[in-house]
């Protein structure tokens, strides 16, 4: 079981050294699990990264940790990815999901007015997740987001690495450099 409250005071208390204008990724397991920190170290962002993802944390419950976990942190950019436990439920709901979904989505616009929010799809097998994903990309146009698909490349060998060079582009806070470019290339 997640303790909620602890998370929020720990995210409190990381954020006392965070700065605004950066990249937050909040989500669940795949994000908790993926040391995007690590992955990041050896690139050029041009901003803070904060990963503020929950091992086992579903949607639901997601909303407690807006505050501390996003909102405190003022970011340009959000990443988005919650549906892993949710998917796997016996008695998952895809309707009352996505419309779970679509509520994080206008707090994260309310609170976050400045920042661009991208979806990144759920990381699971299954009928359920195929649905989702299918669904999640059809609502990140309807709210102006981005839905970026990470399903192929999180299960290949080295999926985390892989997941990262997909997300890279659009974590930058500021343009890329012809070098950058010729580099990606």
């Amino acid at each position: 079981m997640i303790n909620v409250v602890e998370k929020i005071d720990d995210f409190k208390t990381l954020n006392e050294m965070g700065k605004s204008g950066g990249v937050v990724f909040f989500g669940s397991t795949y994000f908790s699990r993926m040391n995007i920190n690590e992955l990041a170290n050896n690139e050029e962002m041009g901003g803070k990264i904060y990963d503020r993802s929950v091992q086992g944390l579903k949607l639901v419950d997601s909303f407690k940790l807006l505050d501390s976990g996003v909102y405190d942190l003022n970011p340009a950019k959000v990443f988005v990815n919650f549906g892993e436990e949710e998917c796997a439920s016996e008695n998952f709901n895809a309707d009352e999901f996505i419309n779970k979904y679509e509520w994080l989505l206008l707090n994260l616009h309310r609170n976050c007015k400045n920042s661009k929010t991208y979806i990144v799809s759920v990381v699971a097998s299954g009928k359920n997740a195929s649905d989702v994903n299918s669904r999640l990309e059809s609502l990140a146009k309807e709210t102006g987001c981005t839905f970026i698909n990470v399903t192929k490349e999180a299960f290949e060998n080295l999926g985390f690495e892989k997941v990262f060079n997909v997300l890279k582009p659009y974590m930058r806070v500021f343009p890329v450099s012809f070098a950058q470019a010729m580099q990606m290339a």
